[in-house]
């Protein structure tokens, strides 16, 4: 068998500390949160939904994309989705579903990927059910009348202005770590080849607990996207 080209061996040298290293980051970051009580989610959520509403960004934002919260160990969404609702916004929700055979240019084949589909409104947000994760999910039935952001670009239409993005880490350079799925990093590359190289605001938010202070940092590699701002729940509002 002939010998791997030395260039070959330092990138797979290199992408396997990078992903022992953020799995690492993962470990200690989710312990910490374990430890939380449900009333300090509750207020950080408070905090980051006051923070959110307050941003230009936000307010004139006519179409956003929300995250749907699990119950415990991230920020709480669910105000986010009813003001958002209450303003008259278009709103769209995270979806994974099976991966189509060609995947975007460059990338390696993924099983999922994960699109944004509308929610229509607070009672359609209401009569979710909860998957494994514990996260309010639309039924694969209901996709045949939701909007799919990716469908609308490509039909030329409006894409997302903004996007309210989860993460297990953040750190003040406004990079994230997410739960190693990969799947908003790939949704904002999809994104940006379909929409001419333009993505929508992306901000996210973060238990005090989720985010590093200086010096730490997150370990990121060249496929992982940097946000434009972050969201702390103990106030901290950080813009790239």
């Amino acid at each position: 068998m002939a010998a791997l080209p030395l260039t070959m061996i330092r990138r797979m040298s290199t992408n396997e500390a990078l992903r022992n290293a953020k799995r690492e980051l993962r470990v200690a970051v989710t312990r910490s949160l374990e430890a939380l009580d449900v009333e300090s989610v509750r207020e950080q959520s408070r905090t980051v939904v006051d923070l959110l509403t307050s941003l230009p960004e936000y307010q004139q934002a006519q179409r956003v994309s929300i995250y749907l919260s699990m119950p415990t160990g991230e920020i709480d969404t669910t105000a986010m989705v009813q003001d958002a609702f209450q303003r008259g916004k278009n709103v769209f929700i995270p979806f994974t579903h099976k991966a189509a055979p060609n995947p975007t240019q460059g990338e390696d084949p993924k099983p999922s990927v994960m699109d944004m589909v509308s929610l229509e409104s607070l009672e359609d947000y209401q009569g979710l059910k909860r998957n494994s994760w514990g996260i309010p999910t639309p039924t694969r039935k209901s996709l045949e009348t939701r909007k799919n952001c990716m469908d609308e670009i490509k039909a030329n239409r409006d894409g997302l202005d903004l996007i309210v993005m989860p993460g297990v880490a953040f750190d003040g350079e406004c990079r994230r770590l997410g739960h190693g799925k990969g799947y908003y990093d790939y949704f904002l590359r999809r994104y940006s080849e379909e929409a001419g190289g333009k993505v929508p605001f992306t901000v996210g938010v973060a238990l005090k607990d989720q985010f590093l202070g200086s010096p730490a940092s997150i370990p990121v590699g060249d496929k992982d996207w940097s946000l434009d701002m972050i969201l702390v729940g103990d106030g901290q509002v950080i813009r790239r």
